[in-house]
């Protein structure tokens, strides 16, 4: 709180004495010159108390790698998800489906999706039901297997 005080008595003063000085100035091109000496003054005095404040104003480390990594995995969660869905909509409860892909020059490529099923359910029966319904080639094993 002792900053912002500080801050604004600086502020005031920068101003009254800008309004005195501005009241001195001499009328033409000196004066806009004058001028433009007042307002970079005027504006120093706003910027300036913020090096010696204690506020912290960089920008934190950003790893465009990190991003891309948190950017895959939730195109795969969403695949994963959108596949889980079609699955139950067939009648295939129960299932649980992981998915790989890769991101390379904005397109999203699917290395490899794997469906996990109960073993009521028959492994081609599946396959040939996400091929048919999304064009996915799926690998289809039992849980556990």
């Amino acid at each position: 709180m002792d900053f912002i005080k500080e801050w604004t008595y600086t502020i005031c003063i920068t101003l009254i004495i800008s309004v005195i000085f501005s009241m001195l100035t001499p009328k033409g091109n000196m004066g806009k010159f004058f001028k433009i000496i007042l307002a970079a003054f005027i504006f120093l005095s706003f910027v300036y108390p913020l090096k010696s404040a204690e506020i912290d104003l960089s920008f934190p480390d950003f790893n465009i790698s990190d991003s891309e990594q948190a950017q895959k995995d939730s195109y795969e969660d969403m695949l994963s998800l959108q596949i889980e869905q079609k699955l139950e909509e067939g009648g295939y409860s129960s299932c649980n489906a992981s998915c790989d892909v890769e991101l390379k020059s904005d397109e999203i490529y699917i290395n490899k999706v794997t469906v996990s099923i109960p073993d009521s359910f028959d492994k081609s029966e599946v396959k040939n039901y996400l091929f048919d319904n999304l064009g996915i080639n799926a690998e289809v094993y039992y849980l556990g297997e």
